[in-house]
């Protein structure tokens, strides 16, 4: 993506991006608690919005990359191996970052996935989750 963008256009475009594919704070279903997952999840599957998602979390709101994961969606037609290659190249996140691939089966033969499925980034942290959601206020308003 060679596109420059100022500090506070990629600012607002993450943002949008987020409020528009991003994963919402949600509760831990399986606990009586008031148990909350702090994650910061965006699953798309063109390679563009991933990379410039990718790009907001790495310049504006400045991830550890240690704790950045990625995750795959693919049909069982599909080489799991070369795919998640490819999403690795593109995301700058080592396969040995990835979260286990969650394969579909096929619904039908008239039926055609994304050749490349769909892939998920995810990133652990309440403070990152509280600083994005900082962000989208800041620039809602």
């Amino acid at each position: 993506m060679s596109e420059k963008f100022s500090k506070k256009e990629l600012s607002i475009i993450g943002v949008m991006l987020y409020i528009c594919e991003g994963t919402k704070l949600r509760k831990d279903k399986r606990s009586n608690k008031n148990v909350y997952y702090w994650v910061i999840e965006f699953t798309n599957s063109d390679f563009r919005l991933i990379k410039l998602f990718l790009k907001f979390l790495r310049q504006i709101i400045k991830i550890d990359e240690s704790k950045l994961k990625g995750q795959l969606f693919i049909y069982d037609d599909l080489d799991k191996h070369k795919i998640e290659k490819k999403w690795s190249n593109i995301s700058a996140i080592p396969i040995e970052r990835f979260n286990k691939t969650i394969i579909f089966k096929a619904k039908n033969g008239k039926y055609k996935p994304n050749p490349n499925g769909t892939f998920k980034i995810r990133y652990h942290s309440k403070e990152t989750y509280a600083k994005l959601n900082s962000l989208i206020e800041k620039n809602l308003d």
